[in-house]
């Protein structure tokens, strides 16, 4: 066979694949498309026994898949048999890890857009489909009813499909111990997706001098945006941005340019972060110690102008010259200590306090000639999402 015959018989084959995978594709869709709603329909009437045989014409177009298997493993719950062998096979095919990108997709504003650039990605299956919320309402449902006794692997998985805090991971069982549960491996305990996220954190407070005469800044209100790492981990990263709105302030003499002026700031800009260490979790409260690090950008009012003059680039193009105005400001580092108090809220978001200790030497440069108070205490309203 020459390289030519066998150039064209590798584009036979490739092309035939390729179509047959694009049938298989719009088989798939097609029969999820009709499936859907009779899938969604009897689970809501309890009509369990209609559901396996629909789960099946689905499984025969489109393979075995995460909402699939879920299901399955739901049923096999409610009617109160052998669940073992399905949830190790979701486990086995890293189900939980697909179901994690979903619902983390859902969570998105443009999730529809997602979802059409990535059907195939969500085997056909809309994000926010209300099979999505039936099937988390009956987890919790099982999970609180006094009807069943769950074992450690059905409990794990249904707080997975229920979306809300796992128990505590159960230890290795001893080598003597004869229960049932010893024939398995120790169950795979699934993560609170919400704390393990990355958290945005606005925030809202005032900041006041603490003591002395040097009172140049007073009570004034604070606004912040922060990101803070996963809540899951001892150790919690932030950082991010803090103004304060200096509206409660005296003036500041400062040397200007060789000259005394008498300048007054409109506001404080923070810009830095935090590291924190988590002394206290019980899931609905959580209590983090931190240690503040940053620098303080403080408006005084002028703005200069700098002129740059003309030039060419590289590439032989002239830029225009001109005049730039800049702000002129007192720059210095930001110093402190914190702690947040952090409550769980019914949609698994949190509200909390911050109760804060600043060191801000605002008068260290030596342009800066008023005296001003460097220690300040904070307390500020937060959300973290």
């Amino acid at each position: 066979m020459s390289i030519r015959q066998l150039a064209f018989f590798i584009l036979i084959i490739s092309s035939i694949l390729f179509i047959t995978r694009l049938h298989a594709q719009e088989n798939c869709e097609r029969y999820t498309v009709e499936t859907l709603p009779l899938l969604t329909k009897a689970l809501n009437n309890n009509e369990f026994e209609k559901i396996a045989p629909l789960l099946n014409t689905i499984q025969a177009s489109c393979g075995i898949n995460e909402y699939i298997q879920r299901l399955r493993i739901l049923i096999l719950i409610i009617e109160k048999k052998n669940s073992t062998k399905a949830i190790d096979l979701y486990w086995n095919n890293q189900f939980d890890k697909s179901l994690l990108q979903r619902l983390d997709a859902a969570d998105q504003d443009d999730f529809t857009t997602q979802y059409e650039q990535n059907k195939a990605k969500f085997h056909f299956y809309p994000l926010r489909h209300p099979l999505d919320n039936l099937i988390k309402l009956r987890a919790k449902a099982l999970l609180a009813s006094d009807n069943y006794t769950l074992s450690s692997q059905e409990t794990n998985i249904l707080h997975l499909f229920a979306d809300t805090q796992e128990p505590e991971e159960i230890p290795d069982q001893q080598a003597n111990t004869q229960s049932d549960e010893q024939q398995f491996p120790t169950p795979k305990v699934y993560r609170n997706r919400h704390k393990a996220k990355l958290g945005y954190v606005p925030s809202i407070g005032a900041m006041s001098p603490l003591g002395g005469s040097n009172k140049v800044f007073g009570t004034n209100l604070t606004l912040g945006f922060m990101l803070m790492s996963s809540l899951e981990r001892k150790l919690i990263f932030e950082g991010g941005l803090k103004v304060r709105i200096n509206a409660n302030d005296r003036n500041i003499d400062y040397n200007y340019d060789g000259s005394e002026v008498s300048v007054n700031s409109s506001a404080t800009a923070f810009i830095g972060g935090a590291v924190g260490y988590k002394v206290f979790d019980n899931d609905k409260f959580i209590l983090i110690p931190k240690a503040i690090l940053g620098i303080d950008i403080t408006d005084t009012g002028i703005t200069e102008n700098t002129y740059s003059s003309g030039y060419y680039d590289p590439d032989g193009y002239y830029y225009d010259g001109g005049y730039t105005e800049n702000m002129v400001t007192i720059n210095n580092i930001h110093l402190g200590l914190g702690l947040s108090s952090l409550f769980r809220m019914k949609n698994q978001k949190y509200i909390g306090f911050e109760l804060g200790y600043h060191y801000a030497p605002y008068d260290a440069s030596s342009k800066v000639l008023s005296p001003i108070q460097a220690n300040y205490g904070s307390l500020a309203l937060c959300f973290r999402f």
